[in-house]
């Protein structure tokens, strides 16, 4: 339920967020307007077990195919990630030894565990009314519903974060998130414009788990063993997702027959290719969107596969920086960015569009939990 709250100008905020990833959680505490002004106050990322991410990523596998009994079925599923969350924030709260009662608002973006445009449908695992209960402080969370509703694909729903950071360092640059799925935010005469453009580390991570029983392959040294298996790469180049028009948006496993085949072949060349398919989304996008920009702006975990940044200077006639050189830990933009649009959120500023997720009109978005 939407609550009329006394509008401040500025807010200290907590933004929470896991990401397609789903390798932790990122914590950031800020204090922000929701337009020009964002301070820093502490923040900090928390690995999940490699335990808690097969967990996790069992309860995705086994959902079931009707839509009605997917959201059943994943409600079901929430008190393991509230249970996260709760244990994450409590020990962010005790590390930095802040005082709840100065915290406006918390600002959650649940898990992630299923999102399809086509069928309507975005579903993430974190109760902002069980946050709010739990540690006493107001909690925006939902953000994805009201694009969903205004026919918008709800994501990638962080864009006008992305927006203030361009306009405050350089607004002819674009910033490409390396999360499980790569997306792009740039702004065109004063236009956001923002989408999922394909694959970043999700495939990676997902056969490094398989294969070696890791989280992730670090700085891509495996990867970096094998060799391209082009058949494979050539299928995935020609998939349908690459020959949408923007915005698009994609679900972390949607590429998943792709990888399966990769689970067949060697395993070092398996983990190559798949970070080859990672340069794929950006010549994609590259080649068929016509935008001028300078430069590119790394953010996300894949700006640290050394493998994977190689490949990209490699192939891509364009100079890339990474967030970090612009003093902004790229670890924790997006929990930065779940803060910001939760302050926009309250003040019912636009956080989606046409140009971003494709609503039929800018919208805000979010919901209110007061405590009890």
């Amino acid at each position: 339920m939407l609550i009329n709250l006394k509008k401040k100008k500025v807010y200290k905020i907590l933004g929470v967020m896991s990401g397609t990833s789903m390798d932790g959680i990122d914590i950031s505490l800020i204090q922000t307007n929701g337009t020009n002004y964002v301070k820093f106050i502490n923040e900090k990322s928390y690995d999940y077990s490699l335990k808690l991410q097969n967990k996790i990523k069992t309860i995705i596998v086994n959902k079931p195919k009707n839509k009605n009994k997917i959201i059943k079925y994943f409600k079901q599923n929430e008190n393991l990630i509230n249970e996260v969350y709760i244990l994450f924030i409590r020990k962010f709260l005790n590390e930095f030894k802040i005082n709840r009662d100065s915290i406006d608002f918390i600002s959650l973006s649940g898990q992630t565990v299923y999102h399809n445009p086509l069928r309507q449908i975005s579903i993430q695992l974190g109760s902002g009314k069980v946050i709010a209960n739990n540690f006493k402080i107001k909690t925006i969370s939902d953000f994805r519903e009201n694009d969903i509703r205004n026919k918008g694909q709800g994501a990638p729903i962080g864009s006008y974060y992305h927006r203030y950071i361009l306009n405050k360092f350089d607004n002819k640059s674009v910033i490409i998130n390396l999360g499980g799925i790569a997306n792009f935010t740039l702004i065109k005469k004063r236009i956001v414009i923002s989408s999922d453009i394909g694959v970043a580390n999700c495939i990676i991570d997902d056969l490094t788990n398989y294969f070696f029983n890791k989280k992730f392959d670090k700085n891509g040294i495996l990867s970096s063993k094998g060799k391209i298996n082009n058949k494979i790469l050539n299928s995935f180049k020609n998939d349908n997702f690459f020959k949408q028009k923007i915005p698009k948006s994609l679900d972390r496993n949607y590429f998943d027959k792709y990888k399966n085949r990769l689970k067949k072949i060697n395993k070092y060349d398996a983990l190559c290719t798949a970070t080859y398919m990672s340069l794929v989304g950006f010549q994609n996008f590259l080649k068929i969107n016509k935008f001028h920009f300078n430069n590119i702006i790394l953010t996300g975990g894949g700006r640290k596969n050394t493998y994977l940044l190689k490949i990209l200077r490699d192939n891509i006639n364009k100079k890339i920086t990474l967030i970090d050189n612009l003093k902004i830990n790229g670890d924790l933009v997006e929990a930065q960015m779940f803060a910001y649009i939760g302050i926009r959120s309250i003040k019912k500023l636009t956080i989606s569009g046409r140009y971003t997720t494709g609503t039929t009109k800018n919208i805000s978005g979010g919901k209110i939990y007061l405590p009890n």
